[in-house]
């Protein structure tokens, strides 16, 4: 095979031009196909964006509607009898609310209750509920008074948690929470409103207090005044760390707190046990009592010198 021959044969097997001419066909016939479908797709995807585009701006229209807004300023509150009217007028002007709200705002529920959570006289935010078109339900439990603590010519009152709470949004007088009231003259530093007052003696009265209510005991003894200033003081001179005074001017030797954990120390309960039995022979009132001291397995009790007694007591 001479070179032309070679060169002819080379130049026959590496011939491209028949497979240029395939692809090429075949390229304007997926043209033909593809071109009209992009349109469509692209003329689809244009109606797609601005229809939910234009959903977007009615819905954002009609939801900033004066009819979907609600304001705080118009909130209505059913409020025990030991509130008086100014925390319903004030609770509609916490600073941090806002003016007004969209009722299909964001997490509204959740901003509501966080301010109102950060309020010193609410416990706790029960429940906040849209009432379409304009109206929320919001349901609060209140900080009530426990007791009224009394040092010198200052008062405080105080809830079941020792949290210091502003006078002014309490009734007062209020058998409820003012009688018998916690005295003393060695209280530590006064928290602020809102903070729970770190004072055993407060705390040791705030307990006392409510287990004197929870039965009855400080109207039926006319209890008036629950005296903490030597509750956890380790005294060893055999004073009462907790002195309960009625309307007699009768002392009730009561003892120990429960907080200050002292060896041998009766319960609660039996120191109630104590002083009903003294009421037994004496009277409720203890009128002719200087002093019952509740603190020992067997009462002790001692009347006015007029009396010229000096009696122990038996259960």
């Amino acid at each position: 095979m001479n070179q032309n021959n070679i060169k002819h044969a080379i130049k026959s097997y590496f011939n491209l031009q028949p497979f240029v001419d395939f692809i090429s066909a075949r390229a304007q016939g997926l043209k033909s196909v593809l071109y009209p479908f992009l349109l469509r797709f692209a003329i689809c995807a244009c109606v797609i964006i601005f229809g939910i585009w234009g959903i977007k701006t009615v819905w954002h229209s009609l939801t900033n509607l004066d009819i979907f807004n609600v304001s705080p300023s118009t909130f209505s509150f059913n409020t025990p009898p030991w509130v008086t009217d100014r925390f319903s007028a004030d609770i509609k002007k916490v600073a941090a609310l806002n003016a007004q709200y969209g009722m299909f705002q964001n997490n509204l529920t959740q901003k509501i209750a966080d301010v109102y959570g950060g309020v010193v006289l609410i416990k706790k935010v029960d429940a906040i509920q849209r009432i379409f078109p304009n109206e929320l339900y919001i349901k609060l439990t209140l900080r009530k008074p426990a007791a009224i603590v009394k040092q010198g010519n200052h008062s405080y009152i105080v809830d079941d948690e020792c949290v210091l709470l502003p006078k002014e949004y309490y009734t007062l007088p209020n058998p409820d929470y003012d009688s018998p009231h916690i005295q003393s003259n060695k209280l530590l530093k006064v928290p602020f409103y809102g903070y729970a007052w770190n004072d055993k003696g407060v705390q040791a009265g705030v307990g006392l207090v409510k287990f004197l209510r929870a039965n009855n005991i400080h109207n039926l003894f006319k209890i008036v005044a629950v005296d903490v200033s030597n509750v956890c003081k380790r005294r060893t001179t055999g004073k009462s760390d907790i002195i309960l005074w009625t309307e007699n001017n009768t002392q009730i030797k009561w003892g120990c707190s429960p907080l200050c954990n002292a060896p041998n120390e009766l319960s609660d309960e039996e120191k109630l046990q104590n002083l009903l039995s003294i009421a037994k022979a004496e009277g409720t009132n203890l009128k002719q009592m200087e002093y019952v001291d509740v603190r020992f397995k067997k009462p002790l009790g001692k009347k006015w010198a007029k009396v010229n007694e000096n009696d122990p007591l038996e259960e």
